[in-house]
């Protein structure tokens, strides 16, 4: 069956870089045709940078061995399904969302937890989504106290109406 194909090291390493590639345009296309304009003044540390990379290559480095078949297969195809919806809605939301103050950080979160179940790599949720999920909740309270500092009730009113990225959540 098809589902075999995730068994292949260099398949998983295709399907990862694909992903990222996928989502990246997405992201990059969404920064250029819609980026809020509140938040257009604040920009994310240096450090994140590194880190992301480390945090990716550390990932990278368990594909290999550790990748494979994930529920026989259909966690796999879950997670390759997750991390193209999480490119179609980054797109979608590229000026806003309604009930989500950072629908970016959201959808880059819903990619980096996708991605171990796209290669089957469960320590990948160490290496990768930890990670993301901590420095995304560092970034947003981040990105909330400069915002008010900026621009006062207007940006309160805002948090008051929205989640950070989950409506109804956080």
């Amino acid at each position: 069956m098809f589902l075999e194909v995730f068994d292949n090291a260099l398949v998983r390493f295709g399907i990862t870089g694909t992903l990222i590639s996928i989502f990246g345009t997405a992201d990059l296309l969404a920064r250029r045709h819609g980026a809020e304009p509140l938040r257009a003044g604040v920009h994310r540390p240096r450090w994140i940078g590194p880190l992301i990379f480390v945090s990716v290559l550390a990932f990278y480095l368990t594909i290999e061995p550790q990748g494979g078949r994930w529920l026989g297969g259909w966690g796999n195809v879950a997670g390759i399904a997750l991390a193209l919806i999480a490119a179609t809605i980054r797109w979608r939301t590229r000026a806003g969302a309604d009930r989500v103050r950072q629908p970016e950080v959201a959808t880059r979160m819903l990619l980096y937890a996708a991605m171990p179940m796209a290669v089957g790599v469960a320590s990948g949720a160490l290496t990768l989504t930890l990670p993301a999920i901590a420095v995304s909740a560092w970034w947003c309270r981040r990105e909330d106290r400069l915002l008010v500092e900026a621009h006062g009730d207007t940006w309160r009113e805002r948090i008051a109406a929205t989640e950070h990225w989950v409506p109804r959540v956080w």
